[in-house]
């Protein structure tokens, strides 16, 4: 049980960490005037995908892209 704890507790601080560097690009990004706009193609990110992940930084259709390509390749 507490090698499950263990695990679980590092998984946690890693999503947090990783989160965190997210929040210090998005702040960097805003304050670069490059904030909202689509790393992958330049357009803007829709405003309510940034209300739901306001670390977003690619565009729905980019960030989907993505998720297939990295499904193809596994």
């Amino acid at each position: 049980l507490g090698d499950v704890y263990k695990r679980q507790e590092l998984r946690t601080r890693d999503r947090e960490r990783k989160l965190v560097k997210k929040i210090d690009e998005s702040l960097s990004m805003l304050d670069a005037g490059d904030y909202g706009y689509c790393e992958a193609c330049g357009i803007d990110i829709a405003i309510k995908r940034l209300e739901a992940r306001p670390t977003a930084s690619q565009c729905i259709d980019c960030k989907s892209l993505d998720e297939i390509r990295e499904k193809q390749t596994g």
